[in-house]
């Protein structure tokens, strides 16, 4: 169900799941592919765009590059 505001709401929740699991990896570097295993009602490509937004936005912080980035909290 798409919302009026772009599907912010959604938006909103998979950040909140993000980082959750990147919290309970007690401060360890988390894979796009462990983010996936764990959300799966949406797709990697999406997740992707997540993760780049929230590294755009300081929230997150990455390292690597391509296939071998890795995520973790600011």
């Amino acid at each position: 169900i798409e919302t009026k505001n772009g599907g912010s709401e959604y938006k909103g929740q998979r950040r909140d799941q993000i980082l959750t699991i990147i919290k309970s990896k007690n401060g360890a570097q988390v894979s796009i592919k462990d983010i996936t295993d764990q959300i799966k009602d949406c797709s990697e490509k999406t997740i992707q765009r997540e993760l780049i937004a929230m590294v755009s936005d300081s929230t997150l912080k990455k390292t690597g590059e391509r296939r071998w980035s890795t995520y973790s909290i600011k």
